[in-house]
Parts: C-alpha cells; structure tokens; sequence
C-alpha cells in the first residue's frame, strides 16, 4: 500500500465519520446474487454426477473448493463493506478500520487464489474427457493444469512472505515494517491469470469446431463459451483496475468498488461456466422422466445414431449391436473407440458424441467413415 505524502493529504477534504458518502448497495448486490447462482448450478451438477453418472471424480472435489473459496471472498467482501468502509473514500477512514480493512485485503487475495485456481483445474480436468489419449489437446490440458497450479503457489508464497513480520502488512505505521513492494506481484498474478483464462476458453475450440453436432448444440456452446469469454473480460478489467488502485490513486477504498466487482464476477463466474454444461444432461434426464432408456433412429442426413442405450453408466464397458457395431466406453467419457464390422473408426472424424455424460449416450455414425490404422 503507497502512503499518501503530507502534500497529498492535505488536499483531501475533512474526514466526515457521521454521515461519510459511500458507493451504495452495488457490490454488496452483485456478490448476492452471484454467489446463491454459483452454488445453485454446483449443487445441480453434483446431482447429475451422483444420481445420472453414479460417481464423482476429482474435478467435481476441485469445483467444490472453488465454490468454497468464493463464498469465503464474498463473506469476506460483505464482511469488509458493512464494518470496515470498503466502499467509504479513504479519508473518511479510521485509522483502526484500515487496520482491519488490510487484513480483509490479504484474506481475499488468498481466497482468489484457491477459487480462480481451483476452478480452472476442475474445467481442465473436465476437458480431458474430450481428449482421446496422447492427443496434443491432452497434453496441453495437463500442461496449463500445471502452469495454473506453478503461478498461483509462488504468488501464494509471495502473499504472505512479502512483509516482515507478516503482521506489518496491515499494520502500515508499524516502526519496523519492512515489505516489498505490493504491486509487482499483484500486477504479475493478475496477467498470469489473464493470460491461463484465455487458455482455458480457447483449448477446446479447435475440437468442438471440428465436431459435427447439431445447430442447437452449436448454438448452446456459443453460448456457453461467451460466458467464459466474459471471464476473461473481467480478467482484463480486474488487472486494470489492480493497476488504477496501485499507480494512480491513494482512494483505494472508494477505487477498489471496480476491483471488487470485477473479482466477484472472475470467482463465481468460473464455477457457474464450470457446472453449466453439466445441466443439458440433467435436462435431458428429466425430459426422460428420470429414465436413461430409448431407442435406435436413423437421420435423414446420411448418419446412423444409436439411441441412448439403458444400463448403469457407472463404469466398465456398454455393449450394443447395430448393424455389427461395437461400443466401448471408459467412466463418465466419452466412448474412446467405436468399431463397425470389427474395423476401428477414428473418432475425431467419423462422430462426436458430447451427451455420454448423461448417464446415457448418442453415437452418429457418418456412412462411408474411414478405418484407422488399418485395422
């Protein structure tokens, strides 16, 4: 934190702690209204995972921690509004509040971290159910997994060795303060996370592009992926205005409002965009009337499908015979390999099937599908 130098302060007007102007209800709105949706649709997928799929795996437990985290953030946010002047102007702060509001600051840059984090795991995780085995979109999902879990660690470390004793990070007029300056790691962690939510939107683009689905599951991806292209505009406008509060203002408590808002929408955004994909499945399941079971259709557009197939999706292998086919598939994926008449089908190009984690699934065959490999 830069403090102000006696020039500065006395430019500011006299400290008003009877009736000081603050920035409303906003910030205190947003986080309502995000955090009820985050946990809504997280709930919504655990329920697909257990009572559709039969099981749960690290990426839902990733998911959870992100939820968790936000709800700290928010708590911590609401927590810092209502009785430490969050959204007060600095000079109408006591001295004893921006003590508080410090420790607060600190609290939520950790939170954000787990969140953020933990969020972009659970969605890489949940890519690698697209990814066929030593594909390059594999490796490169547990190549960001990585690069997620590297930068956010050392600036976890950064965050609570920057100041000794760790203490003067809040108390800002301790004799003996000794800390390094705040906003080259802030600034740093803040491009990184840009630069990884960018990734993580645009890994799968390539392979849904190449996917022949249907208009509607085109338009409903469009859809998903622009709430995930608002991620990384609130990323964006988050590290501005973390630039704004450290460079070019000492009213960090009534500037920060625009950090605070953009930090809202990156944490609980991240969970909602992470779980919604899991609710086309339990739509389909209810439209079912709870039933996974249906049968065979042929398409006018020269493809075969084979209709959603009964049975547990809990793991192991479903079997089915349609003109000779035969369909394996591995644990909440997508079937890895399908072979007709005992000859391999390359899955990228002869079908995609994105509803297999359902508890059911819909494999189109296109006629006249190349072997692979020779077999």
């Amino acid at each position: 934190m830069r403090l102000p130098s006696p020039e500065v302060r006395a430019t500011w007007p006299p400290a008003n702690y009877e009736n000081p102007e603050t920035r409303g209800p906003a910030l205190l709105i947003v986080q309502l209204i995000m955090l009820p949706i985050a946990l809504i649709v997280l709930v919504l997928r655990f329920y697909v995972r257990i009572r559709i799929m039969g099981s749960i795996d690290a990426d839902d437990w990733f998911m959870v921690a992100a939820a968790l985290s936000g709800t700290g953030v928010t708590v911590s946010v609401i927590l810092a509004s209502s009785l430490y002047g969050w959204n007060l102007h600095i000079w109408d702060l006591k001295y004893e509040n921006l003590v508080h509001n410090r420790k607060v600051t600190m609290a939520v840059q950790a939170l954000f971290i787990s969140a953020t984090g933990c969020a972009k795991t659970s969605i890489l995780l949940s890519y690698l159910r697209l990814a066929p085995r030593g594909s390059l979109f594999r490796k490169l999902a547990y190549a960001i997994i990585a690069f997620v879990a590297l930068y956010n660690t050392a600036f976890a470390i950064v965050l609570f060795a920057q100041c000794q004793p760790t203490s003067s990070y809040w108390n800002i007029l301790f004799s003996s303060r000794d800390c390094i300056p705040e906003g080259p790691p802030l600034l740093t962690h803040a491009s990184l996370t840009v630069l990884a939510d960018f990734l993580v939107w645009i890994l799968p683009l390539p392979t849904l592009y190449r996917a022949r689905l249907p208009l509607s599951q085109r338009i409903a991806l469009i859809v998903l992926f622009s709430f995930g292209g608002v991620v990384v505009i609130g990323a964006i406008l988050r590290l501005y205005w973390i630039w704004y509060v450290l460079e070019r203002t000492y009213d960090i408590t009534w500037e920060g409002f625009h950090l605070l808002i953009w930090t809202a929408v990156e944490v609980h955004l991240g969970v909602i965009c992470g779980c919604v994909p899991w609710l086309k499945s339990l739509v389909k399941f209810w439209k079912n009337g709870g039933s996974t079971a249906a049968g065979y259709s042929h398409n006018q557009n020269g493809s075969r499908s084979l209709g959603k197939m009964a049975g547990s999706s809990k793991g192991g292998k479903l079997n089915a015979e349609e003109d000779g086919a035969d369909f394996r598939r591995d644990r909440g994926a997508m079937f890895r390999m399908v072979s007709v008449n005992g000859k391999n089908l390359d899955s990228n190009d002869a079908y995609m099937d994105l509803d297999s984690n359902d508890g059911s699934s819909t494999v189109r065959l296109d006629v006249g599908a190349e072997p692979v490999n020779g077999k």
